[in-house]
């Protein structure tokens, strides 16, 4: 008995700790993009219609993984992985850090929604 709460207390935690990271991560995003939205006057090109793409649907994925954590995980995972492809394509040097900046949040948010939507869902079939 005392394993099962045990394993349902370290499932509630990932849950708050993915919540946590991509809710901040995606607040952060967001601000970002909102700034230089309104700071910068240069007209929109392929490369800010794709970022702002991506932090909508990184957004989204959160707002759903609030819901839902196998979805909203998977979906942050797959975010995650496009930020990353972003990064390695349009950092002029230093891509594996700008890859790890952009998508390494969103991949440990995502990979945590998902850890603990499998460790509750193999606890209820038990």
């Amino acid at each position: 008995m005392k394993a099962k709460s045990t394993d349902d207390r370290a499932t509630k935690w990932m849950r708050w700790i993915a919540r946590g990271v991509g809710s901040l991560v995606t607040g952060f995003w967001l601000f970002v993009g909102i700034v230089f939205g309104v700071v910068d006057p240069e007209p929109w090109t392929l490369e800010s219609g794709s970022m702002a793409g991506l932090v909508i649907s990184s957004t989204l994925g959160v707002l759903i993984a609030w819901w839902r954590d196998g979805l909203g995980g998977l979906i942050l995972v797959i975010c995650a992985i496009a930020h990353s492809t972003f990064a390695y394509f349009s950092s002029g040097h230093n891509t594996g850090l700008a890859m790890l900046i952009s998508g390494g949040p969103f991949l440990l948010s995502g990979i945590l929604f998902r850890a603990s939507w499998s460790r509750s869902w193999k606890s209820q079939s038990i």
